[in-house]
């Protein structure tokens, strides 16, 4: 079985992550204001990666010993699994993708559940409508301005995506498996 398979299976079988989903698709069929939507996306991200570290990430390493391989793995069974969910909320679903994703590196770098949850929601439904409203100007410049103006913040989200996986990628290289 590959790598990627077995990733899908785990995130699959997670008792936690199904109820989540199935929280976060009732969500998103609400008509709520859009930002909160994100956060089941959010929190499906932190605990798809954060599961592990509760002492099976030594049992994966022994799979897959090559880490940043194993991190890719990760990635594409997140995608493949919560792809799919936020396919409810067309018009946001790359956003709610990407965020995910972010989330999710954000738990690889954290390896805690709440940590993950605590730092990821503020920064999406604090920080960044808070920078917005003090500093207009920095709007482009904030991953989660995509989800109002999709136009003007698509590249911030993108490369706050990429960054955070690539430093979860780093320094998964470097840390022990405990």
């Amino acid at each position: 079985m590959s790598a990627v398979h077995a990733e899908i299976r785990k995130l699959l079988t997670l008792p936690s992550l199904l109820v989540t989903a199935a929280l976060t698709a009732a969500a998103a069929l609400l008509p709520e204001p859009a930002p909160y939507r994100q956060v089941g996306f959010l929190i499906f991200g932190v605990l798809s990666a954060t599961h592990e570290f509760q002492g099976q990430f030594r049992t994966s390493l022994l799979a897959v010993p090559d880490r940043p391989r194993l991190v890719a793995a990760k990635v594409a069974a997140l995608v493949a699994v919560a792809g799919p969910l936020t396919l409810l909320t067309p018009a946001t679903s790359a956003y709610l993708l990407a965020t995910t994703l972010t989330a999710a590196g954000a738990g690889l770098l954290l390896r805690r559940t709440l940590p993950s949850v605590a730092v990821t929601l503020t920064a999406y439904l604090i920080v960044g409508p808070l920078l917005r409203a003090r500093f207009p100007a920095s709007a482009p410049w904030l991953p989660d301005t995509a989800l109002l103006q999709p136009s003007r913040g698509a590249a911030a989200t993108v490369v706050c995506t990429m960054a955070v996986l690539a430093a979860a990628v780093a320094v998964l290289a470097r840390r022990d498996a405990a």
